[in-house]
């Protein structure tokens, strides 16, 4: 017997030996590895305002956010709710657009500027449920549709948006810029979407991308 032909009998041994727990498991899906990543994004940088909803609010603590009271509050309520886990996201196209979503200057970014969230329950039963409950966190939630329709924007809402039964869709221009907003429960997961001053393609991509990630979770 060749040598190649005893490695190749060794090899074949090692694999039929291997049992399914000794194979590497998928990692869960998290709201982290859930919501907006660079790539769907181009062109635009995360600020650090961004990560997991209890360091964003702890940084908010220590800088004595006047928001602050208003997040803690509402993320307990939502953990009451079932939430588990939550992951808040900024990007801007510049620095400056950062800052100006931190509250750190004065005025509107002029670049460009979404903001995200996804939060996780404990099933999805939970997050259908707090959906329709309409609660907001961190700032987002069913006011950003209402501020499309009262602008004279478009809406969607349901099966037609493409992310499930409990969602809605909403673009508008205003004051010159466009807004793009979507919020959604798919499985256990409700997730958040506001688009500043960015084409509505590119939102609407990012938005699935973010869903595509849920359904295969």
């Amino acid at each position: 017997m060749t040598r190649a032909v005893v490695w190749l009998a060794v090899a074949m041994l090692l694999v039929a030996c291997e049992t399914p727990s000794s194979r590497a498991a998928p990692k869960p899906a998290t709201p982290q590895s859930i919501i907006l990543q660079p790539g769907d994004l181009p062109g635009m940088h995360r600020c650090d305002t961004s990560g997991e909803v209890t360091a964003v609010l702890n940084l908010e603590k220590i800088r004595k956010s006047p928001a602050y009271d208003m997040n803690a509050t509402e993320w307990e309520q939502w953990k009451r709710q079932g939430a588990i886990a939550a992951s808040f996201a900024v990007y801007g196209r510049t620095a400056a657009d950062c800052a100006a979503a931190s509250g750190s200057t004065t005025g509107a970014p002029q670049g460009g500027l979404v903001v995200g969230l996804v939060v996780q329950f404990r099933d999805t039963n939970g997050a259908a449920l707090n959906y329709r409950r309409d609660s907001t966190l961190m700032g987002l939630g069913p006011r950003d549709i209402r501020f499309i329709e009262l602008a004279g924007g478009t809406t969607t809402f349901g099966q037609a948006t493409g992310l499930g039964a409990d969602s809605a869709l909403g673009s508008a221009q205003v004051a010159g810029a466009d807004y793009f907003v979507a919020r959604w429960q798919n499985r256990g997961f409700q997730s958040e979407f506001i688009g500043y001053d960015m084409a509505f393609e590119d939102a609407d991509n990012a938005v699935k991308d973010v869903n595509r990630r849920i359904l295969h979770a």
